[in-house]
């Protein structure tokens, strides 16, 4: 069926699409714990390497390869993530992602157990190789699962709730490595690195009450299940019917499902499809240019950045507490946001903007760094705030929500995968290097930052499609696959369709959602 839709016919009907219940939003905040858990796995490192206890525990004090320990310990929980992407991708797909979620949150447990035991910098860089995995296990499976329990018209900002929560995960890092630093003692640096196992602890008590992607189900020939999830996520009060909300997308995942059966792919069948390869190089490039803005060389070697402009330890801790705090707040605000604005502008302004400030951030230092003027010192801090409310209010959120959108639901682990990968490569790249280059070219560093994004906004804005508003089983159009569409929901909106229509109603035989054969959908 080929049904082109205008923009703003199909503005009114997502405004039915917007449909959120007490029980979503709790649900949808218990998965997102999950990203706390990985934020804050992600982010105590940044503290722990300014503590003092853990530069003498380490032997990293007058150690000439002091900034090779420190990039190995930052480089190897990225290389961990890459495993962890790949690995994701299948289990995710293989065993659903709330089975992919618990076992990432699994490993953060036991790898963060060994962590706070280590004794050497050799068991210390082993051990963050298996939490960069299981945080990747959850990077790679809490956005896809999230996006596909989310109503059409808000899937931006309900998606944003994993880079809302890992945000919470970094604002919370900071503040026990401030709090940590005026602990007495040897091992206080334990501590820090011993809180990540709490979050997991709570999530792996709590995730088996949680309901599974009802996409992944449907692929799996589970219909009962999945249909009353949908239900219970998707009622609206405001219904013309009984359950109308929930039996429309119902119908067009379950036909969608039965159409992407025949679609089944491979990574290697990725880029041997056209459409799939322009969502691969979308993604691959979409990823490499946000995190080529520098934000995890800021946050990972943030001590470095901060002590160069000649800050002391408790003021560098600080600053952590303030930047990650402005994270937060700014990727609260831009839930407000999010949904009004197309897709490829609101990715295109942060990556220029974010550009702009680097720029800036790059010609302070290069007149202030080093010297005792105050003034620019205070500037230079001033404009690294500023970078961080912008990432965290542009970029943060389309780096996992705009990926998930874009891959059709038989592609869509592989495709957050590649992501999840590229994100980690990236980083990789960048936080080996950047012990080394604040060594031998300091603030010259910082032009990589402005060069790749100021590029990257300018494609994106004439390249990339936006995915606002559209159900996810939709977005196939757009990359011109609508054979790959098998209903759409103005059509069924248009139609007036009803459960009785679609006989929806359980059987009394297996009490589930049987054949829903009898809708017209020709155009």
């Amino acid at each position: 069926m080929n049904i082109v839709m205008a923009d703003e016919n199909f503005a009114n009907f997502s405004r039915g699409q917007n449909h959120v219940n007490v029980y979503s939003i709790v649900v949808i905040g218990f998965i997102a714990l999950s990203s706390a858990a990985y934020g804050y796995t992600a982010a105590n490192i940044a503290t722990t390497l300014t503590q003092p206890s853990f530069q003498e525990d380490m032997g990293l004090v007058d150690n000439p390869n002091a900034s090779a320990i420190t990039g190995t310990i930052n480089g190897i929980y990225q290389a961990g993530a890459v495993f962890g992407a790949f690995l994701a991708g299948w289990m995710s797909d293989r065993f659903g992602r709330k089975f992919t979620a618990a076992v990432g949150n699994a490993v953060i447990l036991v790898s963060g157990a060994l962590l706070t035991g280590s004794v050497n910098p050799a068991m210390f860089i082993v051990f963050r190789f298996f939490n960069g995995l299981g945080s990747f296990l959850i990077q790679n499976s809490v956005p896809v699962w999230i996006a596909e329990l989310a109503p059409p018209g808000i899937r931006g900002a309900v998606s944003d709730a994993h880079a809302l929560l890992m945000l919470f995960g970094y604002c919370i890092a900071s503040f026990v490595g401030l709090g940590f630093y005026f602990v007495p003692g040897e091992n206080q640096w334990r501590g820090i690195v011993g809180i990540q196992m709490v979050l997991p602890t709570i999530i792996l008590c709590g995730i088996y009450w949680m309901p599974e992607s009802p996409r992944y189900l449907l692929s799996r020939d589970r219909t009962e299940e999945a249909w009353e999830i949908v239900k219970r996520l998707h009622t609206d009060k405001n219904d013309s019917g009984p359950h109308a909300s929930a039996t429309r997308e119902f119908y067009q995942m379950r036909k969608q499902i039965e159409l992407d059966i025949r679609f089944r792919t491979s990574y290697w069948g990725i880029f041997t499809n056209a459409s799939l390869r322009k969502r691969a190089i979308m993604t691959v490039f979409l990823e490499f240019s946000i995190y080529s803005c520098g934000v995890l060389v800021i946050l990972n070697y943030g001590s470095v950045v901060w002590a160069s402009l000649g800050f002391d330890t408790v003021q560098i801790l600080g600053f952590q507490v303030g930047f990650q705090s402005i994270g937060l707040i700014t990727n609260a605000l831009s839930m407000l946001w999010v949904d009004r604005v197309p897709r490829h502008w609101f990715i295109s302004f942060g990556l220029g903007a974010c550009a702009v400030l680097m720029a800036i951030e790059a010609a302070l230092q290069s007149f202030y760094l080093g010297g005792t003027n105050r003034g620019g010192l205070i500037a230079s801090a001033t404009i690294i705030m500023l970078f961080q409310a912008t990432f965290c209010a542009f970029l943060d959120g389309p780096t996992y929500f705009y990926i998930t959108e874009i891959w059709p639901s038989y592609a869509r682990s592989q495709g957050l995968a590649l992501a999840m990968c590229t994100f980690a490569l990236t980083n990789l790249m960048w936080l080996e290097a950047a012990p080394y280059a604040f060594e031998a070219i300091g603030w010259k560093f910082y032009t990589i930052f402005v060069v790749v994004p100021a590029i990257a906004a300018v494609i994106i804005i004439f390249t990339y499609h936006d995915t606002r508003h559209k159900p996810l089983e939709e977005i196939a159009a757009l990359f011109g696959d609508a054979h790959q569409v098998a209903v759409y929901q103005q059509e069924l909106d248009r139609k007036g369709i009803t459960m009785e229509d679609m006989e929806l109603e359980p059987r009394k035989e297996n009490a589930g959602v049987q054949e829903v054969e009898n809708v017209d959908e020709r155009a």
